[in-house]
């Protein structure tokens, strides 16, 4: 597990090193980009657990994402995100969804850019508590902050934190992404 965690750093050394190669990239144009992120996440769902349930840890996810940016400070995206299966003694739920989001990134330098997204998610989940069990499928809003780091004139690097309202269950993720700029 801890080795894990030492993934983020090397990302952020990384960035931090590449700020000389990226500094002469031009950012005025339109483009799509790609990408994929890994990240872990907080579950909080009062109608399905109860306050000694192990569900409520930290898990890991996965999404893919593509996008299309105008100028480096607008930008929509779709994405698909998995959410894994948690499991307790006896509770399990699985979580997937495609989403839609809006971004607006605010470039403070040239390799630099914090940004803020608000999308949709349409998700579908699968539970599980004993016997019982159920699934559902909805949509509900999502929001997000982050920074976007400039790796290479093709490949950026994203930090983010993300809050997704799914029906009654609250998911807190945070996440590190790279994505390759076409």
């Amino acid at each position: 597990m801890n080795k894990l965690l030492h993934v983020p750093l090397i990302l952020a050394g990384l960035s931090i090193a590449s700020v000389g190669l990226a500094a002469e990239r031009n950012d005025s144009g339109a483009g799509i980009y790609l990408g994929g992120s890994v990240g872990y996440y907080r579950i909080n769902d009062a109608d399905f657990l109860d306050e000694n349930d192990k569900l409520k840890d930290n898990r890991h996810a996965w999404r893919a994402y593509a996008g299309l940016e105008a100028g480096r400070v607008f930008a929509i995206e779709a994405a698909y995100t998995d959410f894994g299966k948690t499991t307790d003694a006896t509770a399990d739920m699985e979580l997937t969804g495609l989403s839609g989001a809006v971004l607006i990134n605010i470039p403070l330098i040239p390799v630099i850019a914090p940004y803020g997204k608000v999308g949709m998610m349409y998700w579908d989940r699968d539970r599980t508590l004993g016997l019982l069990s159920s699934s559902d499928s909805g949509s509900d809003l999502f929001y997000g902050l982050g920074a976007r780091f400039t790796l290479t004139q093709s490949v950026d690097m994203r930090v983010e934190y993300e809050r997704y309202a799914i029906d009654d269950t609250d998911i807190d993720m945070a996440s590190i992404s790279l994505q390759l700029r076409f």
